[in-house]
Parts: C-alpha cells; sequence; structure tokens
C-alpha cells in the first residue's frame, strides 16, 4: 500500500537561522554581507543628532558580539523620565523645570533652591522621618518649578509621586458619595492618596475652606504623617493663611521635622524686578 503524500500546501519551509539573523540584522540597519559585522569590527554606532554618538554594539568577554536597541539611550531616558512625569500628573507647563534652569536673582530665591535641592538629593533621608515641605507666598514665585524640580529627582530615584490640587482631594473623595459613580469607598481614595512616595498638594487656600474641606484634607495629612510619608505643600497664602485654611492639627503635622519657605519677592509673570531679596527658611521643629 502506498503511503499518502503530505499535501504541499500545509507545508512551510524551514528558514535557516543564518537566514533569520542576516534579516535581523538588516532590520537593525546593518549590511549582513560586510564585515563590519566581525567581532573585530565592533563596538559599532549610530549618531543622535541631538547627543552625538552612541554604541548599538558590543562584545562580550567571551568574545560574543551583543547587539542593543538602535536607539539613543539619552532620547530614551529622557522620554522615560516624561512618561513618569505624566504619570505624577505634574502639569505640563512644569514638566521641564528643573534645579539647573531655576533662575536666581535675588538671594531668597538661592535659599529656595538650596533647600528644595537638599530636599530631593537627601529624600530617603527626610522620607524615614516623614519630613514635609510648605513652600507658600506670592504667586509667580517659582513654587511650582521648584516642586518639579524635586519631583524629578524623586523619581529617578525611584519613588512615586503624585500632584493634585487641594480641590482634586476634596472632589475625588466626595464624589464616593454619589451612587453609580466608580466603586471606592471614601477611606480607600484617602488610602491611596496616602501611600504615595511624595504627595506634592498645590492650590492649598484656593477653595472656600469650609470645615468639610478641612476635614478631608486632615484625613489625607494626618494618614501620611502616621505612616511617615512626606508631604509637599504648595500656596499662595501667607505661613498663617495656610495654617487657617488647613487648620492647627494637620499644619502642626506638616511642620514635624519639616521645612517651610517664605517666597515673598515679585512675580516672574510681571517682569524680573524683584521688590523683596529676602526669604524665611525655618528648618527642623517649626
Amino acid at each position: 500500500m502506498a503511503i499518502p503524500k503530505k499535501s504541499e500546501s500545509n507545508h512551510q519551509p524551514l528558514v535557516h537561522a543564518g537566514d533569520a539573523a542576516r534579516g535581523l540584522l538588516a532590520r537593525w540597519g546593518f549590511d549582513p554581507n560586510n564585515v563590519a559585522i566581525l567581532p573585530d569590527r565592533h563596538p559599532q554606532y549610530r549618531e543622535c543628532a541631538r547627543h552625538g554618538r552612541y554604541p548599538i554594539s558590543m562584545v562580550d568577554e567571551r568574545d560574543a558580539i551583543r547587539y542593543m536597541s538602535p536607539v539613543c539611550p539619552v532620547c530614551a531616558a529622557e522620554q522615560a523620565s516624561r512618561r513618569l512625569m505624566e504619570s505624577a500628573a505634574i502639569p505640563k507647563r512644569y514638566i521641564d523645570c528643573g534645579f539647573d534652569n531655576y533662575v536666581v536673582d535675588i538671594p531668597g530665591q538661592q535659599t529656595a533652591l538650596d533647600v528644595c535641592r537638599d530636599y530631593a538629593d537627601h529624600f530617603e533621608e527626610h522620607a524615614r522621618k516623614g519630613s514635609c515641605l510648605i513652600l507658600c507666598g506670592n504667586p509667580g514665585t517659582g513654587k511650582n518649578h521648584l516642586a518639579s524640580a524635586i519631583a524629578h529627582v524623586v523619581l529617578a530615584k525611584g519613588h512615586s509621586v503624585l500632584q493634585v490640587t487641594a480641590y482634586d482631594i476634596i472632589a475625588r473623595i466626595r464624589q464616593t458619595w454619589q451612587r453609580g459613580i466608580g466603586n471606592s469607598t471614601e477611606l480607600e481614595v484617602i488610602r491611596g492618596f496616602a501611600e504615595v512616595g511624595l504627595l506634592i498638594i498645590d492650590e492649598v487656600g484656593k477653595t472656600f475652606g469650609s470645615d468639610g474641606e478641612r476635614v478631608h484634607l486632615f484625613e489625607v495629612i494626618d494618614h501620611r504623617y502616621r505612616d511617615l510619608k512626606p508631604t509637599l505643600i504648595l500656596s499662595n497664602e501667607s505661613i498663617g493663611g495656610v495654617e487657617k485654611y488647613l487648620g492647627p492639627a494637620a499644619f502642626d503635622r506638616l511642620c514635624q521635622n519639616g521645612g517651610l519657605l517664605l517666597f515673598d519677592w515679585q512675580s516672574h509673570r510681571r517682569g524680573r524686578e524683584c521688590k523683596s531679596d529676602t526669604a524665611a527658611c525655618l528648618r527642623g521643629e517649626l
């Protein structure tokens, strides 16, 4: 009896490993017929228009060629950083703000820069103590710029960061009261804000300042205080205004082992002339 032949239509031709490798090299921009793919011709490089030459191959300790992603590593790091900043909800206006591009015209601005840079550089130490930082004073004086710079460094250290406004917190908590909108409970929302590595609360003092709002913000601040989680407060109010808005209990928790900076110079949005050259910086027990 003759053995039936397999249908040729179902037979897939085998691809030689060498052919597959040459196809992969071609997609990566290499000429597989070029002697440049030999080990003694490595590492090979590509040119980034912004950052210059970068390697796309290497030879390991066993003389084996290792190919790397043909993407500029600096560009890739910048994109990753931008994605992290977006996940941290840092406003687009401040995503590119860092310590190096913060303009210093007066001693007060230098004090603010030094304190914020130190807070970011030694964040692990501040996190162990639950040390908070309050930036308050005139609008347009660089508070969000420095907060964004802190966020960049803290994210690079592998910690989570979230920036929200005081209104965001209040609205998110109150949203749990409405039927059919989300499944989270009020406590779950508060814990969500409490668990992030660094919470930046902006626009403190911009809502009505009712007792109910004060209770919501206190619950978030108190949860973080008890868990030794650092909180960064941004406000256009005076020191007394921040305490009045948050309430003595919440303000007291922020002050323990924390720092406060008063931005009392003129807004840069109205010009570079500054009328004040002082800044208050209270360190340690406030």
